[in-house]
Formats: structure tokens, C-alpha cells, sequence
């Protein structure tokens, strides 16, 4: 799956949009949700380039996070680039070690887990 992929599934889920929050880096974008005009917003997908390769950082509750990340430490390790408060809950996983169907499922995952925070 490409980059392109993932954002254009993203940007279909209702209240998702497409930001770059981080001036310098235009490589860098983040996927939020929001669902009211003023509500606030949740990030819950950050597609970039790591190392050269296309990565993905998804977010869930902290006990799959880690089960995830235990699983298949190979693939998934700590939100590359998340604060410690966050870190537990951010995962991050390089696109060409996963199926296009684990991709969506990790993004609505995240999708879901965030519409419950706002």
C-alpha cells in the first residue's frame, strides 16, 4: 500500500482531514478526526518516511498497543517519534513488512479508539 493509499482511506472515515503540523517537514502527515466544527480534534494516523521506507503511526489503548508490539517486534516498536505520555499508547510499523488488510485494520482501530477520546 502506498502512502496515497493510506491517506485517501483515511480522509474517507467521517470528520477525518489532513494536516501538516509540522512546518518544516511537508513529508510528514497527519490524519485527524473531528466530528464538531469547534470540537477538538484527534490524531489517528501519521504516515511519513522513515529511514528511506514508507512508515505508519497508529494509536490505540495501551494494553494492545504493547500486546501488538510484543507480538510481532519485528514489525511494530514505540510511536517513533511520540513524548513519553503519549508513547504508550502510539505504535509505529514500517508499510512493506504488512498486508494491505492488516494496514486498515490498524487504522480503523485507531479511527475507532480515537472517536472515543474526543
Amino acid at each position: 500500500m502506498t502512502l496515497k493509499g493510506i491517506c485517501d482511506y483515511c480522509l474517507a472515515k467521517k470528520g477525518a482531514y489532513l494536516d501538516f503540523p509540522f512546518s518544516n517537514n511537508s513529508d510528514y502527515a497527519v490524519v485527524k478526526v473531528r466530528l464538531t466544527p469547534n470540537g477538538k480534534a484527534r490524531i489517528f494516523a501519521e504516515i511519513f518516511i522513515l529511514n528511506g521506507r514508507d512508515a505508519l503511526t497508529f494509536s490505540c489503548d495501551a494494553d494492545s498497543a504493547s500486546f501488538i508490539r510484543s507480538k510481532r517486534a519485528d514489525v511494530f516498536v514505540k510511536g517513533w517519534h511520540c513524548p513519553p505520555a503519549q508513547a504508550k499508547y502510539k505504535t509505529t510499523a514500517y508499510l512493506d513488512k504488512l498486508q494491505d488488510s492488516e494496514i486498515y485494520e490498524l487504522l480503523d482501530i485507531s479511527y475507532l479508539w480515537n472517536l472515543t477520546k474526543l
